[in-house]
């Protein structure tokens, strides 16, 4: 079972409760809001997936711009050879 451990990252593992502890309530708050609220709500997300997207792109072709610097500083980046 060592040999596994060494060779099998379990970090991941604190992702998934990250998501449980705060995505599940907000999906469920998401689902209770008037229906203008919700598209507002919708397209905000959206947008910010749209964002993020963009940018991950630009800083993987662009690895010195100031929107790679941005994703490094918030540690959602992409990695550097």
């Amino acid at each position: 079972m060592k040999d596994l451990e060494e060779r099998v990252s379990f970090d991941g593992a604190a992702l998934l409760w990250i998501d449980a502890i705060l995505l599940v309530p907000a999906i469920f708050g998401l689902m209770f809001l008037p229906t203008i609220a919700r598209a507002l709500a919708l397209s905000v997300i959206v947008a910010l997936l749209v964002t993020y997207a963009l940018l991950y792109t630009w800083a993987r072709v662009h690895p010195a711009s100031a929107g790679a610097h941005l994703l490094d500083a918030l540690h959602i980046g992409p990695r550097h050879p």
